[in-house]
């Protein structure tokens, strides 16, 4: 196994999301566990590929304009490596310009690539060291057209939200997102747990619409290091996120909650503290095996003394077996994911517009799933994380049409009243804002059957 550095690993990493389309967390990770890196050479790596896919079409456009040959028909490695190599240039200021230089051309050079594009690579960039002054001034002037999205996208929102909105919604998901912290009602409060960090030189403000939430401004290390973090003091969660939650309402004393698809377990564990005040439970269903084990680990720190029955089939599977029913049901969905690009900026380039009507019939068959598994009475809440109407009000459209024994809820009642501006038309439908992403929610209720 040859050492790689966190320049290599960033862009082998680029290469192949261009590539597959996969999140660009699992391609990094796949690259780290066949190259290991220093923390901090880990943390550059990070860095550089978030950053870069933030300000794609910005560094395309400035890469362009030092390349006498279109830019496309570049090798793969040269083309990311150019882009990582600007990227610092341009963006980051602790790197000094000979370090940017010199590691893309070495990154080339370990990728066993013709000499002549050692030249041109270290030619490029150093060109653009030359040319800096003209190529931000270029970026400045080009700033309104530049939203670093693809541009079918923006159009797609410009109809739905008008070109303002668009435009603040691109500019908020090029920003790095602060972390969000919710706290763990079942092992501290927030008071505490404020009190403690600010014990530790880390600001922690209260959320807007959230009471156990709190926002740190400028901590951008590894959470693992935030105090309370081993303790199971508190979780990383967006307060979009966290309100989705709340949609479940009150709960039932002793009555039984399934999570219907809980990827690591962070609505699981609102679901488990919502529970725990009436002495409820919550049974959860996750077919991927990784998120299987992130799950219990999470939920083994943050809920140490309890068992969540966790099943590890697909949905389907699951209904088919079981033999409970449920007084509420969580379904958060599989979905594009539009509405949390700020915090995975590969979103923006692995999406296709005909992608949204695929997400459409997975999320149907999982409500079709879902909706026999309720007890008459019972809550039905739907969820994703995207901005799009055919994974939203049409999923709950065709779903009511075909189930005439369910009826929506309107949110206004069950959110608190700080989240009222984030209802709309009765859904739950937050846009992504400085304290919160972008997410769906629906209550459906389940008539006496």
């Amino acid at each position: 196994m040859h050492n790689r550095s966190a320049r290599f690993i960033a862009i082998k990493t680029l290469c192949e999301l261009e590539k597959s389309r996969k999140p660009v967390k699992n391609i990094l990770i796949s690259q780290l566990a066949e190259h290991p890196l220093k923390p901090n050479d880990r943390q550059l790596t990070v860095n550089i590929i978030y950053g870069l896919l933030r300000n794609r079409e910005a560094l395309d456009l400035i890469l362009q304009h030092l390349c006498n040959q279109p830019i496309r028909k570049l090798k793969p490695f040269i083309h990311q490596a150019l882009l990582v190599g600007l990227y610092q240039l341009m963006f980051l200021d602790r790197i000094p310009d000979s370090a940017a230089v010199n590691e893309s051309v070495k990154a080339v050079q370990a990728a066993r690539l013709p000499k002549k594009l050692y030249g041109f690579v270290n030619g490029v960039l150093r060109n653009s060291i030359r040319k800096r002054e003209e190529l931000l001034n270029l970026l400045a002037k080009s700033k309104k057209s530049l939203l670093n999205h693809p541009r079918w996208l923006t159009l797609r929102w410009e109809k739905q939200y008008g070109k303002e909105e668009t435009l603040r919604i691109c500019k908020l998901n090029n920003e790095r997102a602060r972390i969000i912290i919710q706290v763990n009602s079942c092992a501290t409060d927030s008071v505490a747990l404020q009190e403690n960090l600010r014990a530790h030189d880390i600001h922690a403000q209260p959320g807007k619409y959230c009471k156990d939430t709190l926002i740190l401004r400028d901590f951008h290390g590894d959470v693992s290091s935030i105090p309370g973090f081993k303790e199971g003091h508190f979780q990383v969660q967006d307060q979009g996120a966290q309100l989705l939650g709340k949609l479940m309402g009150s709960m039932i004393p002793g009555g039984e909650y399934l999570d219907a698809c809980a990827g690591v377990g962070g609505k699981t564990s609102l679901l488990v503290q919502l529970a725990n005040e009436v002495q409820a439970h919550v049974s959860a269903v996750e077919p991927d095996a990784m998120r299987r084990e992130k799950f219990k680990e999470n939920l083994k720190r943050l809920h140490p003394a309890l068992h969540i029955p966790l099943f590890p089939g697909i949905l389907q599977e699951f209904a088919r077996t079981s033999n409970k029913r449920f007084h509420g049901i969580l379904l958060d969905a599989p979905c594009s994911g539009t509405g949390v690009i700020r915090r995975h900026p590969d979103i923006r380039w692995n999406r296709r517009a005909d992608d949204f009507t695929s997400y459409q019939k997975t999320q149907l068959e999982l409500l079709e799933t879902a909706a026999p598994l309720l007890h008459p009475q019972g809550i039905l809440v739907y969820a994703t994380c995207s901005l799009e109407k055919e994974e939203n009000q049409q999923v709950i459209e065709c779903f009511l049409k075909e189930n005439p024994s369910f009826s929506l809820k309107g949110c206004t009642s069950i959110l608190p009243e700080t989240a009222s501006s984030l209802i709309n038309s009765g859904y739950y439908a937050p846009l992504p804002g400085f304290e919160n992403d972008g997410f769906f929610g629906a209550i459906l209720i389940c008539s006496q059957q």
